[in-house]
C-alpha cells in the first residue's frame, strides 16, 4: 500500500514554520541586542531548542546573511530612489535620514553596515553602495549644494558616529536626529576652509570596516 503523504506534508509544514519562527526571532534579537547575540538567545526567543536552530542554520553567519541580504537590497533601492528627488540637497538628506532611521531601529543592521563583530558587507555590496552614493554626491556637487571636498566614502564615518547615539537616551530616543542635522550642515556648500586630509578611498574604507568593532 502507498504510504500516507499527509504526515510528510505535516512535517514539511512544521519545518517551514520553525524556520520562519527562527528568522523572526533572530530579526528581533539582533535588532535589540546587536550581532553579539548568540544562537542560544535566538532559540530562547523563538521558544525552541538549540537543536532546532542547527537543523535550520549551520551557523550564526548564515542567519545574519539570510536576514540582512534583503534589507541591504532595500537600502540600495532606497538610495537609487533618492536620486529621483528633484532637489539634490533634499535627495541627500532623505538618504541619510531614512538610512539612519533604519539603523536606529535595528542595531544588527547598523553593525553589518559598519563591519562590527567580524560581520560586514561583501565587496560586491560595498561597491554597489559606493557607486550609488557617488552618483548622489555628484548630483549634489554639480548643483553646488554640497562642499566640493566631501566624498561618498565619508558616509561610513558619519554613520559610525551616529551609531554611538542610537538608543542611548531613553528620554530622547531620537537624539541622533539632532547630531545628524549638525553633521549634514557640515556637508553643505559654503565659505569654509578645506577639510584636513583626503577622504578614504574604497580600499582604505574596506580595510577600516574589516577592522571595526
Amino acid at each position: 500500500m502507498p504510504s500516507d503523504p499527509q504526515p510528510a506534508r505535516a512535517r514539511r509544514k512544521d519545518a517551514a514554520l520553525n524556520r520562519e519562527r527562527l528568522v523572526q526571532a533572530a530579526r528581533e534579537v539582533f535588532a535589540g541586542q546587536g550581532l553579539g547575540a548568540t544562537l542560544e538567545d535566538i532559540a530562547q526567543h523563538a521558544g525552541v531548542g538549540i537543536g532546532t536552530v542547527y537543523r535550520n542554520f549551520a551557523s550564526k553567519e548564515e542567519i545574519v546573511d539570510t536576514l540582512y541580504r534583503e534589507t541591504l537590497d532595500a537600502i540600495l533601492v532606497g538610495m537609487r530612489s533618492s536620486l529621483e528627488i528633484e532637489d539634490p540637497w533634499k535627495a541627500l538628506v532623505t538618504f541619510f535620514e531614512l538610512t539612519a532611521e533604519a539603523q536606529a531601529r535595528d542595531r544588527g543592521l547598523c553593525e553589518v553596515l559598519l563591519g562590527h563583530g567580524g560581520f560586514g558587507l561583501d565587496a560586491n555590496v560595498t561597491g554597489e553602495i559606493v557607486a550609488a552614493l557617488t552618483v548622489l554626491f555628484d548630483k549634489a556637487r554639480a548643483a553646488g549644494v554640497i562642499r566640493g571636498d566631501a566624498s561618498a566614502t565619508d558616509v561610513w564615518p558619519i554613520f559610525a558616529m551616529l551609531y554611538t547615539l542610537y538608543g542611548v537616551c531613553e528620554q530622547n530616543p531620537d537624539l541622533w536626529r539632532r547630531y545628524l542635522a549638525l553633521l549634514l550642515d557640515g556637508l553643505r556648500a559654503g565659505d569654509r576652509p578645506a577639510l584636513p586630509g583626503p577622504p578614504l578611498d574604497i580600499a582604505a574604507m574596506r580595510s577600516l570596516l574589516a577592522t571595526a568593532g
